[in-house]
């Protein structure tokens, strides 16, 4: 038998559940398991008459030619900056935010900020790369307010000053996502029993005794978790963000790994196909093996994993 007795017993019992299941776990195997089988490009010199089935084997040839390109290095680099970059700022700022949004008595006060910070998040990298390239124009706001209080004596190209790039790159993804992060520390904090609180008081803990010694240790776990998933996606530095805001101007030290394998892929050549596979199939190998190490790392200090 191939389920255990007590396995078929819960199965009838949350039949209902699993139910519920089965329209995710379609949309899953379709859109994300079955066109794995596109990876086997990777080790082809795929032709797409030909197919899978007619096109020539080439093993691993293809990640020979991506690795020994000029394009690869640098785009390897900028990625690693740009995600550090965000990894070391953008990461702790919402649990720094949840915790003084928590400490907030006033409700409809407490609501407004959340709803302000979130608003960013439903606005699409297009529109946000417009909004902050006009701000930052020579005749927008930011240029108009520092001459005006003579920080500046002329306007100053923003989007295309290669020593301010990443810090507008990491403002704006603090700006857009600081909101939608913040919601995951909010939803914790609020599974800590009020009791710890009460009985922190009574002991004489202050406001600030409280974040650090009962907030901060509840929500731990959901801070790792968080963690290890961003750790796990260091090589994602933000496709959508970097296509917008990126310029001829910045494109050297702006070209990421994703970028690079849309500029490999509508090169028109037919080559080109099986390279930008093998660039995609190496991002998902690297953020695999980041997440098992974090995860085991996490798992030996805390004796806690998350798999």
């Amino acid at each position: 038998m191939i389920f255990s007795k007590e396995t078929l017993r819960l199965l009838k019992k949350y039949r209902t559940m699993y139910l519920f299941l089965i329209p995710g776990a379609l949309i899953l195997i379709i859109f994300a398991y079955l066109p794995m089988g596109g990876l086997v490009m990777v080790f082809q010199r795929y032709d797409p008459v030909s197919g899978f089935l007619g096109s020539k084997w080439v093993g691993f040839e293809n990640f020979r030619r991506v690795f020994s390109s000029p394009v690869f290095g640098r785009a390897l680099r900028n990625t690693l900056i740009i995600s550090g970059l965000k990894l070391v700022i953008t990461f702790p700022m919402p649990i720094i935010f949840s915790l003084m949004i928590n400490e907030l008595r006033n409700t409809n006060f407490k609501k407004t900020v959340q709803t302000i910070i979130y608003l960013p998040n439903f606005v699409s990298w297009v529109i946000v790369a417009g909004i902050w390239y006009s701000l930052l124009s020579t005749e927008g706001v930011v240029n108009q307010i520092l001459i005006n209080l003579k920080v500046i004596k002329d306007p100053v190209l923003f989007m295309q000053r290669k020593d301010l790039f990443y810090g507008i790159i990491v403002f704006t993804e603090l700006w857009k996502s600081l909101g939608y992060n913040t919601i995951f520390y909010m939803a914790a904090i609020t599974t800590i029993p009020v009791e710890n609180y009460e009985a922190a008081m009574i002991d004489g803990a202050n406001r600030w005794k409280q974040a650090v010694y009962i907030t901060l240790p509840g929500i731990s776990s959901t801070i790792a978790l968080l963690f290890i998933m961003q750790v796990s996606g260091i090589l994602n530095a933000g496709f959508d963000q970097m296509w917008t805001m990126s310029n001829l101007a910045v494109r050297d030290i702006a070209d990421i790994l994703d970028t690079a394998v849309l500029r490999t892929l509508t090169s028109g050549s037919v080559d080109d196909l099986s390279i930008g596979a093998a660039l995609g199939m190496f991002k998902s190998v690297v953020g695999l093996l980041l997440f098992i190490v974090t995860n085991w790392v996490f798992k030996k200090c805390n004796q806690e994993s998350f798999v």
